[in-house]
């Protein structure tokens, strides 16, 4: 089943997602009226980053990516040669729990969903 962004980041609880135009080197966000517990990692990979940093963020390296701050999550995606999506959202779990729950989030954000 396909399904476009916003039914995605809806269905999964996603705070924010961002589509990191590689090519254009441009962000298009996505916010939903969701509050993160902490906004440090939206801030440093995405407000204070830049496109070239996220792409040497995963270049080589196994996907996807993951990052926490307490309860508050980043999985980087990658989507096709052109695209990144980053994903923010607060899951409380151990780290086993989210390595799987990223796994599922990429392969779902990597086989229907349209941005």
């Amino acid at each position: 089943m396909n399904m476009n962004i916003i039914e995605f980041i809806e269905k999964y609880d996603i705070a924010i997602a961002v589509k990191v135009d590689i090519k254009n080197k441009r962000f298009e966000i996505i916010k939903r009226d969701v509050e993160l517990e902490s906004y440090d990692l939206f801030e440093q990979l995405i407000l204070f980053g830049n496109v070239d940093s996220i792409v040497a963020n995963v270049e080589g390296m196994i996907l996807p990516r993951i990052w926490t701050q307490g309860d508050s999550k980043c999985v980087l995606c990658k989507k096709s040669k052109e695209q990144i999506i980053a994903l923010f959202y607060d899951k409380r779990m151990d780290a086993k729990e989210h390595f799987f729950y990223a796994k599922q989030l990429d392969t779902i954000m990597n086989s229907n969903i349209e941005w």
